[in-house]
């Protein structure tokens, strides 16, 4: 847990630290909250009256001292977050789809829906447009009201470059047509909601942070889709770097002489793993035809379809599959293991719909390459496969969207989400 402080001109951070003890840990007491941050008990009583007044979060049964019902003591009363008391939207912009789902504080799933999009080459205001109908889908579908209590806002997990300076804008190159996307203001205008916008992998690891109850972790989060991105957490903080473009590692070269990757480059992991490169290596090793023979589609919206075909291919013992599967896995690793020995991190998750079939063979080459790493003899790195799946991009936006709120003071219907990421247009009432 989060240690607070008992200077009075503090009182949002105290109330964040709080309300993320309890919606943490829930069932705690106020003692145990300020044993845990470090503030008074007079303090924690206070802000845990603000909290309940506003209906964030509930009073529970009384529980003794030992917390098991034996012994004498005065009773204590559990704390936990009110289910339903405020939610947030998570968008996830992916090549052939866009994924919504519907968040609440406590960290469990309202919602969730999903729009096909038939063209890869329609129009991002289009696409868009297609985002709002989501959103809106999603708050009616539930009888969810916008504001303080209700929804906060919404998270758009989208693949980088992303840039900050100014109107929040998406060039995301594995999107067709997103070049310079004011993503953050067209989301705005059609939904009427504070617009938080994160790349999609940073995205999932705030979703994993969100969702756990350990606290003081450090780890990378791999998100593999149609291209291949990372997320860094170090102590629970969750690193943006200079422009909030932080953890690239699809565009680390890992082969100098190798294809050229649509960032302009040449020879990045994703040029050579991510899921169209796999595919377009077994084509390349078994001719076009017998790809086709083999069940693959080769179209520009079914790499993720002919990715997973090749898993099942690669499982039922096509050594062809499994030679051109493997050699993107031992690509991914030796990155992720350079990433490891550089942060000095003791975990990685891996997610995306790039892993849906093939994540266990990706899990197992990882947890071989990170066996050497430096610290191996300090501590060991663990990696698995992350549990929110495909929809780790969408729940962490939400979940972003949520973690900014406990930091805010929950006043005003439209207050916007801090952060740097956050669309400087105001909202449409």
């Amino acid at each position: 847990m989060r240690r607070g402080t008992n200077l009075p001109w503090v009182g949002d951070y105290n109330q964040a630290v709080v309300l993320d003890g309890i919606r943490r840990h829930p069932g705690t007491s106020r003692t145990e909250l300020a044993g845990a941050s470090g503030l008074t008990l007079q303090t924690v009583s206070n802000i845990v009256r603000r909290l309940v007044e506003r209906g964030l979060v509930q009073e529970g049964v009384a529980l003794l001292r030992d917390g098991v019902g034996r012994g004498a003591g005065k009773p204590r009363t559990a704390l936990s977050v009110r289910p339903g008391a405020a939610l947030a939207v998570g968008i996830q912009f992916e090549r052939e789809h866009v994924d919504a789902v519907l968040l609440d504080l406590s960290g469990v799933v309202v919602g969730v829906d999903r729009e096909i999009l038939p063209d890869p080459q329609e129009p991002v205001e289009l696409v868009v447009a297609r985002a709002a109908g989501l959103v809106r889908r999603l708050v009616d579908g539930c009888g969810a009201a916008t504001g303080p209590n209700g929804v906060r806002g919404v998270g758009v997990a989208v693949p980088g470059p992303l840039d900050f300076a100014g109107p929040v804008r998406s060039s995301a190159i594995n999107l067709p047509g997103w070049r310079s996307v004011a993503i953050a203001d067209l989301l705005v205008r059609a939904t009427g909601l504070p617009v938080l916008v994160e790349n999609d992998a940073t995205a999932a690891a705030v979703g994993d942070l969100w969702r756990s109850r350990r606290t003081g972790r450090n780890f990378l989060y791999v998100h593999v889709g149609a291209g291949i991105g990372g997320g860094l957490v170090l102590r629970d903080e969750v690193l943006h770097g200079e422009s909030g473009n932080a953890g690239e590692i699809g565009h680390v070269v890992v082969d100098p002489s190798g294809p050229p990757c649509s960032c302009g480059s040449t020879g990045c992991l994703e040029a050579v793993a991510a899921p169209a490169a796999v595919v377009r290596n077994y084509v390349q090793r078994v001719g076009r035809q017998a790809a086709r023979a083999a069940g693959l589609r080769l179209a520009e919206r079914t790499v993720l379809e002919d990715h997973d075909l090749l898993g099942a291919r690669a499982d039922a013992g096509d050594a062809v599959a499994a030679g051109v599967l493997d050699a993107a896995s031992d690509d991914l690793a030796r990155v992720v293991l350079g990433v490891v020995n550089v942060l000095d991190v003791s975990e990685v998750v891996l997610g995306g719909g790039g892993l849906r079939r093939s994540g266990e063979r990706v899990r197992r080459a990882l947890a071989v390459r990170l066996a050497t790493a430096m610290t191996r003899t300090v501590h060991p790195v663990g990696v698995r496969l992350g549990e929110a799946g495909e929809q780790a991009g969408a729940l962490g936006a939400a979940s972003a969207v949520l973690h900014e709120a406990l930091s805010s003071t929950w006043a005003g219907v439209h207050a916007p989400v801090r952060q740097l990421v956050i669309s400087p247009v105001a909202p449409v009432h």
